[in-house]
């Protein structure tokens, strides 16, 4: 049976939970019962797990990487609490999101001390570390402002949709591996491909997130289908489908809708799906994960080479 991915690390991973249930710890009952909350909700953990790869890949063997891993995956599941608040969602990962658990100013809170925790986690990490971890925060919090700009537009351009995938999912996975190759002590060469690679790979990961949202199964995925399109995000599924000649302005007049009724928001989902953008975004997302793979080949021959080969394969592969 061939293995998972994540297999050469499973054992880091393993560490990698211990710290962060150690770091999340309160003698406050309902406080450490929300951290429980967060923590117990799963996760893919495709960013600590890129850091450690990369880490291992350039030949590193520093246990504080554990650590530093710890804070990128904390740090993560803070944004991701302040982003459901945001963006008004009431599921994550199939449960009920920390703000309609425990109200939203509870959930702030939780969100900031969780940030604050993560940066503890980095305890005497190298500044340059936490220059570029502060760089890729700024840079996701721009790119939901932006996003926010662009909400229940029916014409958005392409190179805009990057834009905005690139500073909240991309570069947070690109500061990872970076991360992860400077405290191997990778020279730049290399550092500079390996970050290339996660850059693509993040890309693609939230493509394929976006298509999910309108040919996903509740089931896997953990959110409802269609989010995006009742919360007026201008993923690339629609980008792709409201050009459509035939459907597209029927979906346009969706998609400008405040608070569409379900029923025209699984109306939508049919005519996007009918259009061809979905097999369109996988198309893309599959170029950028085999441009990607090449730049590996700076590294030397390694079972944590071969993990990231298949985490790359992962991404577009995935149902959830």
């Amino acid at each position: 049976m061939e293995q998972p991915w994540y297999a050469s690390i499973s054992e880091d991973l393993e560490k990698v939970d211990n710290i962060i249930y150690d770091a999340l710890r309160s003698d406050k009952p309902e406080l450490q019962q929300m951290f429980d909350y967060v923590v117990t909700s799963g996760g893919k953990k495709i960013r600590p797990s890129i850091c450690i790869l990369m880490h291992r890949a350039c030949g590193g063997s520093r246990e504080d990487i554990l650590r530093v891993a710890s804070a990128f995956e904390v740090i993560h599941s803070a944004t991701l609490i302040h982003d459901d608040i945001n963006d008004r969602s009431d599921i994550r990962r199939g449960r009920r999101t920390v703000h309609k658990e425990y109200t939203v100013t509870k959930a702030v809170i939780l969100g900031d001390l969780m940030f604050a925790i993560g940066f503890k986690l980095f305890g005497s990490a190298d500044q340059k570390i936490i220059d570029a971890v502060v760089s890729a925060s700024t840079a996701m919090a721009e790119s939901e402002l932006v996003q926010k700009k662009f909400e229940r537009k029916s014409v958005v351009a392409e190179c805009d949709y990057f834009d905005i995938i690139k500073g909240k999912t991309a570069m947070p996975i690109f500061i990872c591996a970076r991360t992860g190759a400077y405290m191997a002590g990778a020279d730049d060469d290399i550092t500079d491909a390996i970050s290339s690679f996660a850059l693509d790979i993040g890309l693609a990961f939230q493509i394929v997130d976006d298509v999910l949202d309108i040919v996903g199964d509740h089931s896997n995925t953990g959110k409802k289908i269609g989010i995006d399109i009742y919360d007026g995000k201008p993923t690339l599924p629609l980008i792709y489908a409201m050009a459509d000649s035939v459907h597209g302005q029927e979906i346009k007049e969706i998609f400008r809708k405040d608070c569409a009724p379900d029923r025209d928001i699984e109306h939508a989902i049919e005519l996007i799906r009918s259009t061809g953008s979905v097999e369109r975004c996988i198309s893309k997302a599959k170029d950028l994960v085999e441009n990607a793979i090449p730049l590996l080949s700076c590294l030397e021959d390694s079972a944590y080479k071969d993990s990231l080969i298949g985490l790359a394969k992962y991404v577009v592969s995935r149902d959830r």
